[in-house]
C-alpha cells in the first residue's frame, strides 16, 4: 500500500506503509515502516471506527489507533469491549491500545488478539491518567 503526503517542499512524497522482514537484531519477523512517522493517539471514547474514518478522509496515511481496550474485559468476554475491537474495511493497518495492570491478563488479551487475527499492531498502556480509564 502506498500513501502520499505533502512534504515540506511543494512536491509530494510517496512512501510505503509496509511490513519489513526482520527485527532490529536481525532475527526474522515483522516490523512496520510508517510514513509519515506519525500516529493518531488512542483516546478513550473518541478514536472509534467512524472517527478514524473521518480522520483518514482529511489526512495522509498515518497509523490510526483504535480507542483503548481494557485487557481484563476482553479476556472475560465483555461484549461491549469486544464490539469496540472493530475496524472499517478500508483500514489497512489495524492498531489498538490495550491497557491493564496484570501481566497474565495482558498476555491473555494479546493472545486473543493475535490468535483471532484482530489487529496488526498492539500498543500497550500500563498507566493512563484519564478519569474514564482509572475509575
Amino acid at each position: 500500500m502506498t500513501q502520499s503526503v505533502a512534504a515540506a517542499s511543494p512536491a509530494a512524497v510517496t512512501r510505503p506503509l509496509a511490513l519489513r522482514g526482520t527485527h532490529t537484531d536481525g532475527s526474522p519477523g515483522r516490523g512496520v515502516e510508517v510514513w509519515p512517522p506519525v500516529v493518531l493517539a488512542p483516546m478513550a471514547g473518541v478514536t472509534n471506527a467512524p472517527f478514524r474514518s473521518l480522520c483518514r478522509s482529511f489526512g495522509p496515511g498515518l497509523i490510526y489507533v483504535n480507542e483503548m481496550i481494557m485487557a481484563a474485559a476482553l479476556v472475560y468476554g465483555n461484549t461491549r469491549t469486544r464490539s469496540m475491537v472493530t475496524f472499517a474495511p478500508d483500514e489497512q493497518f489495524r492498531s489498538l491500545q490495550l491497557y491493564g495492570s496484570d501481566p497474565r491478563t495482558m498476555e491473555s488479551a494479546v493472545d486473543i488478539l493475535g490468535r483471532e487475527n484482530l489487529v496488526d499492531h498492539i500498543d500497550l498502556n500500563f498507566g493512563c491518567p484519564a478519569a474514564k480509564v482509572t475509575r
